[in-house]
Order: structure tokens, then C-alpha cells, then sequence
């Protein structure tokens, strides 16, 4: 961690940096592609809008990550590339995956839909779970902040990433690339062939491997974690004869698998340390040791894409046909020791869903132009949670011995069928003044089903009345529940831009966001329960948010950058409340105003010289949460929970951003160098989502740099990575350790939490044919 002094420093020398070349500016392009021979910045092209644009031409608070970038960094997912966009924070936790746009979440409940949509080449890929999908041979990774209910749907409360990887091409191409990591013994090999077959067939073939033995030594297993292992395979075939009918079809699979994660225990508060000590010894040194009992995550996914353009004389007729399939297994120490507490818990996901989208886009270039289709979802979900008291609990007397060697498994089923009409027209009122309106509506029905029974095992020896009993101390019991919900929605949205010069845009939008309501797959009791202190959830309730932004950009022949202001209040936001004990359940508690703004820029220096950067300031405040987990030895209102009204959330920065330098030079005939240097800096956050300020982090640098040799046609090269340099320890999430308040009877308390991977340094070698 970096002292608060410190990175102010460093913080207002990066922004001083950036505001030498433009006034502040946001919509960062982290594609920055190097000059050319007669100098000025290249065009970054992305479909945003569903339609291949310019950037600059985009009415949008979007940063676009190109596929290059993504390769030349060694980054393999879209957790380590949010550490460089702005305003975007994705982390794990011990059950789920976050994704976050300006501080809006979904949180830890596989009934969750996620605030922040991802779609992989147009298709919805809407489980948290996918956001480990390995990324390989993208084409590039747009992030659109804010809510996007238009043209990417429901479930886009917060914004939008939408990845596109690489289609065949019509000459014969093929890369081999490796990478091995020294510090954490990571390797990565991707091989990829591409070309015609024939006459208007061509084919792209792409296959990755990636492992790592870790940067964390578990003492308790005498291993490095996260231990990686991971397999991807991307086949595409795409039919072109000139006609008025193309298609292109995708397979892809992916199997990646985690043992352990970078997780550890710090912060001991009061008589933590003396109570855990001998066989129930805890470290809390931060010293990337620690004593865990297990984790595992074993991930499957299959999908298949059929995307089919008519041309109907001069618009085009989309058809996306889309089946995805994966299954998570994973056993995980939900007590974050080596004390046999919660061991083996098991948690499982089965996710299948098929998807059509039929889409008719006018030419483009007109008066007026639009897009206009539909959208049907079909999904089914299955979740197992098995939670395991370990038989270590026989020997602690009463009533702590009634849980041990017992489980509480619970059972969780649903299926849901979406529909969807949208339509976006764009009118140009003159030659400089565009006005765009759209909008869409969703009709979804879900029926779910929990269920939960308590299992005693053999060396189980209570009576189970007693066993019972004390499982309804902790607001568990045996219980079957089902439901059906039925939604509709209406999203609208308008756009004004104004053409202030050639290179100068301005525009406002208005934007009206929903998520969807579901069922509580986590929650240990019903909602009727009368025989538990704090009775259960089931069935909640959809979110709505309202998000006006305005904004400029500018593209000149060397310099360019966007700036927006935004505000967007939401409402019924989901949230889990803590019941006192283990649980938690779901409630739409919340309510929260996020309003900022969000900068970037490229400027082309000389020819093979670009700088670029970006940074985005966010106030974010809860307007209303009465409900909200107390944190140590924080006083509890009347409700017995904690009102965090005026509060800003977990893992929400005021200030996050990059600064980015690229030069390219031949240094013979033959050969080039090319070196990039770059930070990605954040102010401090509160880790924890009860805002325990023991879980704060500093603010921080994080500091990167490649040097790269390479034949002048990019035949070959060899490149020297390091990231986080200076080796900075940062903390993504983290909570109290289970049990350790009940255990010490409230007189101690430590802390656990995902830690980032501290320095690297990678070498990479890349062939092309």
C-alpha cells in the first residue's frame, strides 16, 4: 500500500501531466495505436451502437481496450484489465464475481442478475461467472458506463462490456505467441490459424493454454495458489460469396480451473490473536502466507453463435442465434483458516440458455436512420450450495457441538423466458444538429424453487429436535418454497448532438435503466417463518435507474479526447442485509446517486510517439439504506442494523485513472523497438461491503512498463513485461472472518481479503506467418 501523502503526490503529477496536453476529459480509448510515418492519431473503431463508428462519433462515456493491448499486457481476463479503465472495478469474492461501473454492483446472490451486462460477440453472457472467461485473440473490449437499456437491454443498470473477438480473414494468416512469468512461474501459449478455405469461406482457428502456480504459499496444503489451469478453444467459419446473405458461425469451449485464492487474513482487533492460537492458530501478518483449508473452481463453458445478415435492398436483416452452457464447480473454506470450522462447503451451477435476436438496420448516412428488432431469452439455472459444519464443532461444548459433523444443503431451480422489442432512430435536423430517441420493452416471466434440509452426519450424536433448535438460533431451517414472477419494463432514452465544428461534438442524453427482480437462492428461512428470530426472503424486486449525462469530443489530426458529466439516481436497489447471525437476505433496500465526471485523451506526439490517458472523478452516495450490516463494534440502530444514508460504497474511488506513453522507432532496415510505459492510479476505498473503515485502502500507483524488439513487418518479436513495478499491495475486496466475533464472544476480530498480484515480469515471444 501506498501512504495517502504519497499517492497524492504522485496523484496530482499524473493529472498535472494530463492536463498539460487538454483540459480534463473522459470516455478513455485504451487503444492508443502509434502514429504513423506522417504523424496523427489512427481512427478507433467500435459497435457501440450496433453500428461500426468512430469513437469520437459516439454520444457515449465508452473506453475501448483494444486486442492488441490486451496481448502486448500478457492480460488474460476482464479483471486485470479493469484495473485500467476508469471507473470500472471487477473483483471476486468467495462465492461470486463483481462487476462494477461507477460504483454499482450486484452483489454475492446467484440470483442475481448483474448490473453491468456483458456480451461476447453480441450475445448476452449475463452469469458472473463468465467474467473469468479467458480472453483470448479479441478484437477489442469496449466498456460503456452508464445505463445502456436500448440496444443492449435489461440488465444494463450500470453500463455495458462488449467484447468482439477476431473473425477469419481472406488471406492466410497464423500467430504463435508464449509467455512465461518468473516470479509466479505463469505460463501462456496461444497459437491461432486464419484464411480462406475457398471461394467466400474463410475459417479462424484459435487455441490458448494458460497456468500459474500463484503468489500466495498456503502452509496449511504446502502449495502456491492461485494455482491456475486453463484451456480455450474459438473455431469460426464465415460465408461471404458477395451476395445478399453472409453468416458466420462460432464454437467455443473453455475449461479454467483455480485451486486456492489470493486471499488473506490481516487487521487482528482486541483478543483475535491470543483466542486463536495453538491448534486454532490464525496468521494475520500480510505477508502473502496463510492457512487455509481449500479452494477449488472448476469451470466448463460451451457456447455456440450463428450470426446470419440478409440484405434487404439497402438495409440489412441481422439474425442472432445464440446457445450458451456452462457448469461451475467449486469446494470452497468459507471460515478463511486452518481450523477445520466450514470446510468443504460445495457449491454448484448449472446454466443453459439459448437466445434469438432478429435486427433490421437502415443503410446508414441518411436523414434519419435506426434500428429496430426483437429479442427472446430462454434460460434455466440450477444451484446447489452445500454448507458443511465441520465435526471440530463436536468438541466445543453446547450448543456449538449440536453443529457439528451437519450440513444445511440447500437446492435451487429456475427458469426464465424474456422478450424484447427496441427500436432507435437517429434524425438529422440539419447538417450539424442530430437529435436520437429509442427505446425498449421487456416482458420477462421466472419461476423459481428452494429448497433446504438440515443433514446430520454419522458422528453427528444429537437429538435432531436439539440439532434443529440450534440451527433455528442461527435463523436456519428446513423449508420448500417456489414462485413465479412476472415483469415488464419500458426503457426509453434520447439523445442531442451538436456538430460545434468539423473535429468538436457536443451532446446530452437522457436514459431511463432497469434490472431485473428474481428469487433469493442463498436466504436459510421462509419469509413467513415465525419459529426464527429474523425470517427469510424469497422473491424481490426489480431496480430502476435514471441517468442524465452530457459531454464533448473532440478528434483533430493529432489530438483527441472526450469529456462527460453524468448523474444517475437509482432506485430499489438490491442489496443483501445481514440477519445477525450467518445469513444474509435479499431486500430492495437501497437507494443511490452516482455523479461525477470522466476524462481521456490520445495526442500523437511525432511519428511513433503517442501519449494517452484518462480520469474520472466519482461522488457516489447511498440517498437511502436504513438496512445495512453493522460493522465491529459499530452501535446498531433500533432496527438492529446500521443506516448508511449519505454513505459512499465499497470499492468506489473518488478518483481512478491512467497515464499511458507509446513510442515506436526502427532501429535498422529490419528491425524496430517499441517501449510502453504506463500507470493506473486510484484514490483510497473502504474493501468491505459493511464500509468497515478497518478495511480501508490507501491510495495507490500502480506502475507498468514493455520493451519490445520486433521485426519491421511484425514477423516476430520479443518483449520484456512488468507489472506493478513498484509492488504495490492492494486489497480488491474484504470482510470480517466468519466466526471470529462468536468465538471470541465479542472481544476480537480479524479481517480476510483478495489481495492483487504484486510484481511481474514476463517475457513474451510472438511468430507470425
Amino acid at each position: 500500500m501506498v501512504g495517502g501523502r504519497v499517492f497524492m503526490k504522485t496523484h496530482l503529477i499524473a493529472l498535472f501531466a494530463a492536463s498539460a496536453l487538454v483540459s480534463p476529459v473522459v470516455a478513455f480509448a485504451q487503444e492508443t495505436p502509434a502514429a504513423d510515418d506522417q504523424g496523427g492519431l489512427e481512427e478507433i473503431i467500435v459497435t457501440a451502437q450496433k453500428r461500426a463508428e468512430g469513437l469520437s462519433d459516439v454520444p457515449i462515456s465508452i473506453s475501448a481496450v483494444s486486442g492488441k493491448q490486451v496481448e502486448n499486457y500478457g492480460q488474460t481476463n476482464l479483471e486485470q484489465i479493469s484495473s485500467s479503465v476508469p471507473n470500472l472495478k471487477i473483483t471476486q469474492t468467495a462465492i461470486a464475481n463483481r462487476i462494477a461501473i461507477r460504483g454499482i454492483a450486484s452483489g454475492d446472490n446467484k440470483g442475481f442478475e448483474q448490473s453491468v451486462a456483458m456480451f461476447v460477440d453480441g450475445v448476452y453472457y449475463g452469469r458472473d461467472q463468465l467474467s473469468r472467461l479467458p480472453l483470448v485473440d479479441m478484437e477489442r473490449v469496449e466498456v460503456l458506463r452508464g445505463p445502456q437499456p436500448t440496444l443492449f437491454g435489461k440488465n444494463a443498470i450500470a453500463g455495458a462490456v462488449n467484447i468482439t473477438t477476431r473473425g477469419p480473414t481472406d488471406t492466410f494468416e497464423g500467430s504463435v505467441s508464449g509467455l512465461y512469468e518468473f516470479n509466479h512461474k505463469e505460463l501462456q501459449l496461444t497459437g491461432v490459424l486464419s484464411g480462406p478455405l475457398s471461394d467466400g469461406v474463410e475459417a479462424r482457428v484459435v487455441g490458448y493454454h494458460r497456468s500459474m502456480d500463484g503468489y500466495f504459499y498456503n502452509q496449511e496444503l504446502d502449495r502456491d495458489e492461485p494455482n491456475v489451469d486453463e484451456y480455450y478453444f474459438r473455431g469460426k467459419v464465415e460465408l461471404d460469396k458477395g451476395g445478399p446473405f453472409a453468416a458466420e458461425l462460432k464454437l467455443e469451449y473453455a475449461d479454467f480451473e483455480m485451486k486456492g485464492q489470493p486471499r488473506d487474513v490481516f487487521g487482528a482487533v482486541g483478543n483475535y490473536n491470543a483466542v486463536f492460537q495453538g491448534p486454532f492458530f490464525v496468521s494475520t501478518d500480510p505477508d502473502f502466507v496463510r492457512e487455509d483449508n481449500g479452494y477449488e473452481s472448476r469451470n466448463k463453458v460451451f457456447g455456440a453463435t450463428l450470426n446470419v445478415d440478409f440484405e434487404i435492398g439497402d438495409h440489412t436483416l441481422t439474425a442472432v442465434s445464440a446457445l450458451l452452457d456452462y457448469k461451475t464447480r467449486e469446494i470452497v473454506d468459507v471460515d478463511f483458516s486452518g481450523i477445520s470450522f466450514l470446510d468443504g462447503t460445495n457449491l454448484r451451477e448449472d446454466y443453459r440458455q439459448f437466445s434469438q435476436e432478429l435486427r433490421l438496420t437502415s443503410p446508414g448516412g441518411e436523414v434519419f436512420d435506426y434500428i429496430a428488432g426483437v429479442y427472446y431469452q430462454h434460460a434455466k439455472l440450477d444451484v446447489q450450495d452445500f454448507t458443511l459444519f465441520n465435526p471440530t464443532f463436536l468438541a466445543l461444548g453446547a450448543p456449538f457441538n449440536a453443529l457439528g459433523d451437519t450440513s444445511n444443503d440447500r437446492d435451487y431451480t429456475q427458469k426464465s423466458d424474456l422478450i424484447s422489442a427496441f427500436a432507435q432512430g437517429e434524425l438529422s435536423v440539419t447538417d450539424q444538429l442530430r437529435i436520437t430517441a429509442g427505446a425498449r420493452f421487456n416482458h420477462e416471466k421466472k419461476s423459481g424453487s428452494r429448497s433446504l434440509a438440515i443433514v446430520q452426519g454419522p458422528l453427528s450424536t444429537a437429538p435432531a429436535a436439539v440439532v434443529a433448535a440450534v440451527f433455528r438460533a442461527l435463523n436456519i431451517e428446513t423449508h420448500s418454497i417456489s414462485g413465479k414472477i412476472s415483469e415488464d419494463s419500458f426503457n426509453p432514452m434520447v439523445n442531442v448532438q451538436y456538430d460545434a465544428t468539423d473535429d468538436l461534438m457536443v451532446y446530452a442524453s437522457y436514459a431511463k435503466g432497469t434490472k431485473a427482480g428474481g428469487f433469493d437462492i442463498r436466504s436459510n428461512s421462509l419469509p413467513t417463518s415465525t419459529t426464527v428470530a429474523r425470517p427469510g426472503a424469497f422473491v424481490f424486486e426489480d431496480e430502476s435507474a435514471d441517468n442524465f449525462e452530457a459531454g464533448l469530443k473532440y478528434k483533430g489530426r493529432n489530438v483527441a479526447f472526450n469529456v462527460s458529466l453524468y448523474r444517475t439516481d437509482y432506485k430499489d436497489l438490491q442489496v443483501n442485509i445481514f440477519d445477525g447471525t450467518l445469513n444474509f437476505n435479499v431486500r430492495n433496500a437501497a437507494e443511490a446517486r452516482t455523479q461525477g465526471v470522466e476524462a481521456d485523451f490520445r495526442a500523437a506526439l511525432a511519428p511513433g510517439l503517442t501519449v494517452s490517458g484518462a480520469v474520472a472523478y466519482l461522488d457516489f452516495k447511498f440517498t437511502n439504506f436504513t438496512e445495512g450490516q453493522c460493522f465491529y463494534l459499530q452501535v446498531p440502530g433500533p432496527n438492529g442494523l446500521c443506516d448508511y444514508s449519505g454513505k459512499r460504497n465499497a470499492l468506489s474511488p473518488e478518483w481512478s485513472g491512467n497515464l499511458n506513453l507509446d513510442y515506436t522507432t526502427p532501429v535498422t532496415n529490419e528491425m524496430k523497438v517499441a517501449l510502453n510505459i504506463n500507470a493506473d492510479f486510484s484514490s483510497s476505498y473502504i474493501a468491505a461491503v459493511n464500509l468497515d473503515p478497518r478495511t480501508h485502502q490507501d491510495g495507490y500507483v500502480k506502475l507498468g512498463a514493455r520493451f519490445a524488439l520486433a521485426d519491421v513487418d511484425d514477423r516476430w518479436e520479443v518483449a520484456l513485461i512488468g507489472r506493478n513495478l513498484t509492488n504495490q499491495r492492494i486489497l480488491q475486496t474484504a470482510s470480517s472472518m466468519p466466526l471470529a466475533t462468536t468465538i471470541t464472544r465479542g472481544a476480537g476480530n480479524a479481517y480476510n481479503g483478495i489481495v492483487d498480484r504484486p510484481r511481474t515480469i514476463a517475457v513474451q515471444l510472438t511468430g507470425r506467418f
